[in-house]
């Protein structure tokens, strides 16, 4: 397959395209700020009144980024990869007191907000399996 620079084409994006340099910043921004919002005393950003959408905004932003940052590596890894960097994102408040019931709550939030994100690719290639053969 051919590479194609075009936004919507059918070739393959070039690795070095600016759009996937952009998408690997993004990822890696966005894989800082989810640690740095949480363990910073006094994060500036607070954009939602309940910080339960915050938590699934900022996993659902973050694997979006994931997404397209990693086209190549399996989705379910990718899934798997951020489950595990919310739960330790989320337990390593115990040693610190935090209460469990807490953290589970935050952690579905994060788990809800990824879910979200890799929902419609996961349909999309469901749905791709019923597409009449091309002739």
């Amino acid at each position: 397959m051919t590479e194609d620079r075009t936004l919507f084409g059918d070739g393959r994006y070039p690795d070095a395209g600016p759009l996937a340099i952009l998408a690997r910043l993004a990822f890696g921004a966005s894989a800082l700020a989810i640690p740095a919002a949480v363990y910073l005393p006094s994060f500036p950003l607070h954009f939602a009144r309940s910080h339960y959408i915050e938590h699934f905004a900022a996993y659902y932003v973050a694997a979006l980024w994931g997404l397209a940052a990693l086209p190549r590596v399996r989705l379910r890894h990718i899934a798997a990869g951020y489950a595990v960097f919310a739960t330790v994102v989320e337990a390593l408040h115990l040693p610190g007191g935090a209460r469990l019931s807490d953290l589970v709550r935050n952690w579905t939030a994060d788990a809800g907000g990824l879910a979200a994100a890799i929902a419609p690719v996961v349909f999309e290639r469901f749905r791709r399996r019923f597409q009449p053969p091309a002739a």
